[in-house]
């Protein structure tokens, strides 16, 4: 089992902390103050022998760089993770030098908050087993990746595939598709599960400072490198190591990447000695790399290294059916860890949610509704509470047809109180199946029962030219919906019972056929 100190001021947070690495089998203890934990780390302290601190840069009376330098010397095993706001990338730099293991910004995110302690932990000892046979995909694990739109299943149809081999993945999609959340899907349902997947994202450490990260360095390979350091390559070993934007990493740093990739092998920076790792490789960008590689930006034997089987997030303004069971899910999480009493949103707010373009993706919705939950007056979000920039953007604009699938009982109400909906011209009508020694003038079935006793005939014939049988199930599929959707006048519930289909079936063809 592994020990923990916190040395954080906040309760609430502390709590978490000690919850969260309780949680993957360590120890806590928190201490309350820098001087009171300094003690406590040192081998000669007379306590136990600390594996991690989690410290709270506060502490430090402005002078972070001083206040770990004195953790590391009283301990220089210690793996620290230090928590700070608003830190530049200078001190930054120089305590990732020194040798912290991670940093974080406060308050911290649950999502980076989950990656930093399956880090750590990971490293510290053996993680968890898998509930899950290795190599097949369990449902439950994807219990943070939430939808049900047919874009976002095929996705998962992927991860399923390529999950239990060791081929490079790499993810395409716009920022904030939640690229990670796949990445992490496909290592824990891999055979390298209980290991941690060690994440790096490369468009967000300074250059200078990435090599060292990915790599490690030794002592005294640069300034203020007091102490051997392992990279995240090494951390990965037996594991799978996440690049996110990797269309970020330098010409450099490519050339060593491809050379792992190639190689499995490496040296620290300021080492010699060759490290031979097992890894599996995921890598994520926004960016095309394709034209990066025509212009020179990004090496084309690297990208087609990394892009072995590439997977892409769809935005969610492709998959807006999903928007409802996202608010659904960040309104919740809010009610657990901010105590919010905000339940729902009304229809005419959630018509405006459902009809906006979503340049930011699912993080640009999370952060939408954590602000609209803050600044609610009422348990149900209305119209009132949305920024004005999204009902700008969303006058006089009515909903994707598909989202209708996803409109609660009460919408539907309404739609059916509305009119008939407005449904396209039936389709040109399919090559006619006749029964045997039916007249070309006799009229074709057109209602369902009776091209149902057709086909069921012993007397069924085919022309002799054949049939186009894809074709003709097609146009009949057309036809029954557009008969069903006439007899009911319009209104997808009623039409879809007439078909014995739920309503997302029905809209989800009527989409797929362009009819409405």
């Amino acid at each position: 089992m592994s020990d923990i100190l916190i040395v954080v001021k906040d309760d609430k947070l502390a709590g978490t902390l000690s919850t969260a690495c309780q949680d993957r089998g360590a120890a806590t203890f928190r201490a309350l103050g820098a001087a009171q934990a300094l003690p406590e780390i040192s081998p000669s302290g007379g306590g136990r022998k600390w594996d991690g601190l989690i410290l709270d840069l506060s502490y430090s009376q402005g002078k972070p760089q001083a206040l770990v330098d004195d953790f590391l010397s009283a301990n220089p095993d210690i793996k620290i993770v230090a928590l700070g706001r608003n830190i530049e990338v200078k001190t930054l730099t120089g305590l990732m030098r020194a040798g912290i293991f991670d940093f974080m910004e406060l308050p911290p995110d649950p999502v980076e908050l989950t990656n930093c302690l399956d880090n750590l932990l990971g490293r510290l000892g053996p993680a968890a087993k898998s509930k899950a046979k290795p190599g097949t995909v369990n449902p439950d694990r994807f219990n943070n990746i939430v939808g049900q739109s047919v874009a976002l299943k095929k996705v998962f149809r992927m991860v399923d595939k390529v999950a239990a081999t060791d081929s490079t993945v790499m993810i395409h999609g716009e920022s904030g598709t939640g690229k990670e959340l796949i990445a992490r899907a496909i290592h824990q349902n891999s055979p390298r599960a209980e290991r941690p997947l060690i994440p790096v994202n490369c468009g967000a450490i300074p250059e200078e400072l990435l090599e060292a990260e990915l790599f490690g360095h030794e002592k005294g390979a640069f300034t203020n490198a007091i102490r051997t350091r392992i990279g995240r390559f090494e951390m990965a070993d037996d594991s799978t190591i996440f690049l996110d934007e990797i269309g970020d990493m330098s010409p450099k740093l490519q050339v060593k990447l491809l050379r792992v990739l190639q190689e499995h092998e490496f040296e620290r920076v300021g080492g010699d000695r060759v490290i031979k790792v097992d890894i599996r490789v995921i890598t994520a960008t926004h960016v095309d790399l394709a034209k990066a590689v025509e212009e020179g930006r990004f090496r084309e034997d690297l990208f087609y290294r990394l892009n072995v089987i590439p997977v892409t997030m769809p935005p969610l303004r492709d998959r807006l059916g999903d928007v409802p069971l996202l608010i659904d899910y960040f309104l919740k999480r809010f009610q657990e860890t901010r105590g919010s009493e905000v339940t729902g949103v009304e229809q005419a707010a959630m018509k405006r949610l459902l009809t906006y373009g979503w340049p930011g993706n699912v993080r640009e919705l999370e952060n939408l509704i954590e602000r609209m939950v803050t600044l609610a007056d009422e348990n149900i979000l209305t119209v009132d509470d949305l920024p004005i920039k999204l009902i700008e953007a969303t006058e006089g604009l009515e909903p994707p047809e598909i989202v209708c699938a996803v409109m609660s009982d009460e919408a539907a109400d309404e739609d059916e109180t509305s009119g008939p909906a407005v449904v396209q011209a039936m389709p040109e009508a399919a090559p006619a199946i006749q029964p045997a020694g039916a007249a070309a003038s006799d009229p074709v079935p057109q209602a369902a029962p009776s091209m149902e006793a057709a086909v069921m005939s012993d007397s069924w014939a085919f022309p002799e030219e054949g049939l186009d049988f894809n074709a003709l199930i097609s146009a009949y599929e057309d036809k029954l919906i557009c008969g069903a959707l006439e007899a009911a006048g319009g209104v997808k519930n009623k039409a879809a019972n007439l078909l014995g289909l739920n309503r997302t079936t029905l809209v989800e063809k009527m989409r797929k056929k362009g009819l409405g």
